[in-house]
């Protein structure tokens, strides 16, 4: 796909007020539509925020909050000192997927997104444990031996370079179930949990190297093709991820 770069739409148009003056969740729906309708396109540059603002009569506040969602997501770019962007990387990626945005928009609690990533990650064990080769494994020791370098990292990006390892650990487990219907879905999960799994690295950056030992602990019962230790490995991980976001 060819993507016009610094393209401004005039979206005085499609763009219109709505009653309530804080609502985040409508200006995220806003974009949303306007995505899917092709009314604005990757590397579009949107409205200012106080253009927003005032299209939309929501408050500046609630545009700010939808655009930190929107950007958490991979969906737009704040370039600062420029302005903001629809992602010119998001083309083909699940974040069109209308049922990843009612995701965003329902807002669960974290009860909810707990008991989400144990019943997928239990299924998700159990397939690796079954048809996992030699060179799948050792890919996640691969991935696993990576995070293990971090442990005495000190660099400005140590954060991106932690979150990097934690989602390449889960999808190669995707990829190793050797279920493409099962892969898609966890990926997708993946992708709702991306902004919580650095939630709880920017908070605890230290204590979310736990991460790193449940890790550990998930690669060690998926050598063994020990189910039983791998279903309280995964227990495990999702509780000291849990804890790192109540913190």
């Amino acid at each position: 796909m060819t993507i016009k770069q610094n393209r401004e739409p005039d979206l005085s148009t499609f763009l219109r007020p709505k009653s309530n003056k804080s609502s985040a969740d409508y200006v995220v729906n806003t974009i949303k539509e306007l995505l899917l309708t092709k009314k604005i396109m990757p590397g579009d540059k949107l409205p200012s925020e106080m253009e927003l603002s005032k299209m939309l009569s929501v408050s500046r506040g609630s545009v700010r909050e939808a655009m930190k969602i929107l950007s958490a997501f991979g969906i737009i770019e704040i370039k600062r000192g420029d302005g903001t962007y629809v992602s010119s990387n998001i083309d083909g990626k699940v974040i069109f997927d209308p049922l990843l945005f009612s995701f965003i928009l329902t807002q669960p609690g974290v009860d909810e997104l707990k008991e989400l990533r144990l019943i997928l990650e239990k299924d998700v064990i159990r397939l690796v444990i079954k048809n996992a080769t030699d060179e799948d494994i050792q890919e996640l020791r691969k991935c696993q031996d990576a995070m293990e370098k971090l442990k005495n990292d000190t660099k400005e990006n140590f954060n991106e370079e932690l979150l990097r390892c934690e989602m390449e650990f889960h999808q190669i487990q995707g990829r190793i179930t050797k279920n493409k219907l099962l892969e898609k879905i966890y990926n997708f999960v993946l992708e709702y949990f991306r902004p919580y799994i650095a939630l709880g690295i920017q908070k605890h950056a230290s204590g979310s190297l736990e991460s790193k030992e449940t890790h550990q602990n998930i690669l060690e019962a998926i050598e063994k093709r020990d189910p039983v230790a791998a279903e309280k490995a995964v227990e495990s991980s999702v509780e000291v991820w849990t804890n790192l976001l109540l913190k």
